[in-house]
């Protein structure tokens, strides 16, 4: 039998980074295939008991079977470079027999998985119902705060149902992630209750636990990196005191979160529902031309024009709607003020998605947005998709699809059907445009 070199039989391997089963065959084969079949089924860990196949698979007792496989074969660790944690969910009520699902903090055996987790570049930590940080224990706020300092990769977190007692809180939590890129906040809330200590302190309550032993587990003290983001996701969520959100913009406040975050350069920006339109405007004009990619779900918004003439790098915009009253009245008021903010500011654009959540039988105004796409300042525009609650085989489809003649001028219209398993609508900014969040 003739061997190839292992660096090839590695590459063959790699090709199948998203084929458990097959890696799992690879494992099997001899040990020479066990480190490159071992690195991609250990990427990504879920703890969650969203999608249960059974008891054994409660998120606890699969963080149990990990942090014993990790004692077991230390090396598995380090290929862990994705976690998803889920505290609670609806399982345990339609099975009372079965232990609670409220387990992520308090379990010790999640709170030694994350000692022994030092590549992790994305971390997602979510709850069925909300996570309040302030009164949880102060075992798990150490291990959560020591997991985000010892994690030098990380560059994307995502907390979702989460509450957070004040704007200091947020940034100081931050301030452990040493490269944090991307940011996602979903469902959660920032009130305005700093506390004494964290205000003369500047520091969270937190120790940083070191895995070598307690003698390495100096103070609390915080040294604070500069987070400077390049994707911002804010997914419903609300501030108690929205004056204090200047460090959206970084605008000097009482909250410390301006000295640590930095949107300046922002790249990506995605926005569902926030409460106040004002501060969303006022954060496009702040971040300015770094900003390549919006996608924006206005809710119920008031419809008004966006001074956008600051935003002279947007390469691509999507807009979700859900009000049929408001839904194209959005589009073409957006779409107005990137062509009249200045001929720079719209001779980038190159992509536009829209998606209509809304019967489009209830929609009109389809030919006012052809010409709008059509205008001389989208010079370079090449695709634009439009997303409709509607099968192509649907004559209002088909009727909608007739209305944009600005193919002519090169322009890639294409329709696609929403409410797809792949495309369904819910809660959360759908799809996902960023690359730390694929």
């Amino acid at each position: 039998m003739t061997t190839f070199p292992q660096e090839l039989v590695d590459h063959i391997i790699d090709q199948l980074y998203d084929d458990a089963p097959s890696l799992k065959s690879c494992a099997r084969v001899c040990r020479a295939w066990l480190p490159a079949s071992r690195f991609h089924l250990f990427a990504k860990v879920s703890l969650k008991a969203a999608s249960m196949h059974g008891p054994a698979s409660f998120p606890s007792a699969c963080c149990k079977r990990l942090l014993s496989a990790i004692e077991h074969t230390p090396e598995i660790a380090s290929c862990i470079r994705e976690l998803e944690v889920c505290e609670g969910s609806s399982f345990h009520f339609n099975h009372p027999t079965e232990p609670a699902t409220t387990w992520a903090t308090t379990d010790p055996c999640l709170l030694a998985l994350f000692k022994r987790l030092k590549n992790l570049r994305r971390l997602d930590f979510s709850a069925t119902s909300t996570f309040y940080w302030k009164s949880l224990p102060p075992a798990f706020q150490n291990a959560f705060c020591s997991l985000l300092a010892r994690s030098p990769s990380l560059t994307y977190l995502r907390l979702h149902s989460w509450c957070l007692p004040s704007f200091t809180s947020l940034a100081l939590l931050l301030s452990h992630c040493k490269k944090l890129k991307g940011l996602s906040l979903s469902s959660t809330t920032v009130n305005d209750d700093d506390g004494i200590e964290e205000q003369q302190h500047g520091r969270l309550p937190c120790v940083i636990e070191e895995v070598e032993g307690p003698d390495q587990c100096s103070d609390s003290i915080v040294h604070p990196a500069n987070v400077n983001l390049d994707v911002l996701t804010l997914d419903f969520v609300s501030f108690g005191y929205l004056g204090a959100s200047g460090w959206l913009f970084n605008e000097p406040s009482e909250s410390s979160c301006s000295s640590v975050m930095d949107v300046s350069k922002l790249r990506e920006l995605r926005v569902a529902h926030f409460p106040d339109i004002s501060i969303v405007e006022r954060l496009l004009v702040s971040v300015g031309p770094s900003l390549e990619h919006l996608h924006l779900k206005p809710g119920c918004w008031i419809v008004q024009p966006f001074n956008l003439s600051s935003t002279t790098g947007l390469r691509s915009l999507r807009l979700t709607l859900e009000e049929v009253d408001t839904a194209m009245d959005w589009v073409t008021t957006f779409l107005s003020s990137i062509t009249q903010s200045s001929a720079s500011a719209s001779g980038v654009l190159e992509r536009i998605g829209l998606e209509f959540y809304i019967d489009v039988k209830k929609l009109d105004g389809w030919k006012e947005l052809d010409a709008l796409l059509a205008q001389p300042e989208l010079v370079a525009l090449r695709h634009v998709e439009i997303g409709l609650f509607a099968s192509p085989s649907n004559p209002d489809f088909a009727r909608v699809d007739k209305q944009f003649r600005v193919r002519d001028k090169g322009v890639d219209v294409r329709l696609f059907q929403l409410g797809l398993k792949s495309q369904r609508s819910h809660r959360q900014l759908t799809p996902r445009i960023s690359r730390y969040e694929g």
